[in-house]
């Protein structure tokens, strides 16, 4: 059995949910949280889908079984926010799962004992689980052979799969608040001294802020920012996002991300400091490239809700 609560968020993928509730169903958490989205008003095949989604979802080991079901679609952010605000309300700290992601058997204990190992540190907000480097074999044998560490402390959030505490959780929120009384360009300078970097983030900001476009894991990245807050990632990937296809918005990953890798035993690192190496590939290959698809699909979706709860 596994002690850490599991959150698992979904929505109308069945196949992946059944997949990735094939691994849970290995681990066996004794609590765990399932959070579904409503279809979409009217459509009947997504009505389909959300439901066929939610009954593969049935656990015959001891479980302690949470549902949050929601009847109407509040689209990606809101959705996501709601279920972890509703997780944390219950539990002090816990595993975040999306549907179409696979996780390695080895996440689930990375993520258990470094939220043990940090749970009293306040500098980490958040344990990632992907690592978008390439040549992850090549990684893996540097690590065989020369012992370096398990992973890293990082500027930059990945929500593939994550860990975290409800304190870390608890204050935020979507509306934007606790960025209005701050100077946004000295936030993102404690966490980047490169004027492209800067450019961006400040851009991304601008874009939500004006047209109140509350985009979650840009506003979560911001919040870990605004506290002096890093996020762990894993030196080599732990979770492979199977929703990723060829002509999908995240293909460019496909060359980056094809595979999860064992990591057991951890090493730790001995300081808690940002590696700016590594996070300058984040950005140079995922944020600049990649997530400007991302990030433009994640305001269509949040157009596509209000239009229709309009009509509806």
């Amino acid at each position: 059995m596994f002690n850490v609560p599991i959150l698992l968020i979904v929505y109308n993928r069945m196949f992946e949910t059944h997949n990735l509730f094939q691994v849970i169903r290995e681990v066996q958490p004794q609590k765990l949280y399932v959070a579904a989205d409503g279809p979409y008003c009217g459509n009947q095949q997504d009505s389909a889908d959300c439901f066929r989604t939610r009954t593969v979802i049935m656990p015959e080991w001891p479980c302690e079984l949470h549902t949050l079901h929601h009847e109407e679609h509040l689209g990606k952010s809101r959705a996501i926010h709601t279920a972890m605000k509703w997780f944390f309300e219950q539990e002090k700290e816990g595993i975040v799962l999306f549907e179409d992601c696979m996780p390695h058997p080895d996440f689930f204990t990375y993520c258990e004992e470094l939220l043990e190992r940090y749970r009293d540190d306040k500098r980490v907000y958040h344990i990632g689980a992907s690592n978008f480097r390439k040549h992850q074999k090549a990684l893996k044998r540097k690590l065989k052979k020369h012992g370096d560490c398990s992973y890293y402390f990082s500027a930059y959030t990945t929500t593939w799969g994550f860990a975290t505490w409800a304190d870390r959780w608890e204050d935020f929120n979507m509306d934007l608040e606790e960025l209005e009384q701050i100077n946004f360009n000295q936030l993102v300078k404690n966490y980047t001294s490169r004027p492209k970097e800067r450019r961006y983030w400040h851009r991304r900001y601008t874009i939500m802020r004006k047209n109140q476009l509350p985009v979650w894991d840009y506003l979560y990245n911001f919040h870990i920012w605004l506290h002096s807050g890093v996020a762990i990632s894993p030196t080599l990937n732990l979770v492979t996002n199977v929703g990723v296809h060829p002509q999908g918005s995240k293909r460019k990953f496909r060359r980056l991300i094809k595979k999860a890798y064992p990591i057991l035993p951890l090493k730790h690192p001995e300081k808690i400091e940002v590696d700016h190496k590594a996070d300058r590939f984040m950005f140079k290959n995922i944020y600049s490239k990649a997530y400007i698809l991302i990030f433009a699909n994640w305001i269509n979706d949040m157009l596509r809700t209000e239009q229709d709860e309009e009509d509806w």
